[in-house]
């Protein structure tokens, strides 16, 4: 697998955390309550490692997939465990009062969710980089992690060998919700972001 050097992680850690405050700007905006967001950390893993990282044996979660096209193309996949997936939508208040995860207005407001996360990391990459790309429409998935996590990671890292994984920190109403945003570029796409980092060195 490619080796990633730390100064590379550090610059996608510190991008990622700027998408996360664009993202809880949005999603303030969206729910009508403070929203903050952060991302502590970011790995690059091999795919093995990946489908471990993101699953969680024996537990039912929810993805939103979202692809990407233009520059920057591939895909993402957003993914909370059930409660963290509920207490979201209790955010949004009375109008998604009794909504459950298979309930299709509940499941619009977390692909919604999925999506601004995703564009909002996205505009902060493609920022860094001078280029331009967009997010295509969300999917949604309600299932036991294990049965999902592995066949959009192995689907989605076409010609690659891996892929980058922000952990992120939701934080609604003074409660965390830990999730992890998988994005996995195409190889074009990885090989244009690493040369850009390598040519700026770092960020100021």
């Amino acid at each position: 697998m490619q080796f990633i050097p730390t100064l590379q992680l550090d610059v996608m850690n510190e991008i990622g955390n700027m998408g996360a405050g664009h993202a809880a700007t949005a999603l303030s905006l969206l729910m009508g309550r403070k929203v903050d967001m952060a991302v502590p950390e970011t790995k690059f893993l091999s795919i093995e490692a990946g489908c471990a990282e993101l699953s969680r044996e024996g537990e039912v979660g929810v993805g939103v997939e979202v692809g990407l096209s233009g520059s920057i193309d591939g895909l993402t996949l957003l993914t909370v465990d059930e409660d963290g997936a509920l207490h979201l939508l209790l955010a949004f208040g009375d109008m998604l009062a009794g909504q459950g995860l298979d309930d299709a207005l509940a499941q619009s407001a977390l692909m919604e969710i999925g999506n601004i996360v995703t564009g909002s990391f996205l505009t902060a990459i493609t920022d860094f980089l001078g280029e331009s790309s967009y997010a295509l429409p969300p999917r949604f998935i309600h299932d036991y992690f294990d049965a999902f996590v592995c066949n959009v990671v192995v689907a989605g890292c076409r010609n690659v060998d891996g892929l980058l994984v922000f952990k992120t920190e939701l934080k609604v109403d003074d409660r965390c919700v830990s999730s992890d945003l998988a994005f996995l570029p195409s190889q074009e796409a990885f090989g244009l972001i690493m040369n850009k980092i390598l040519s700026a060195g770092g960020m100021s």
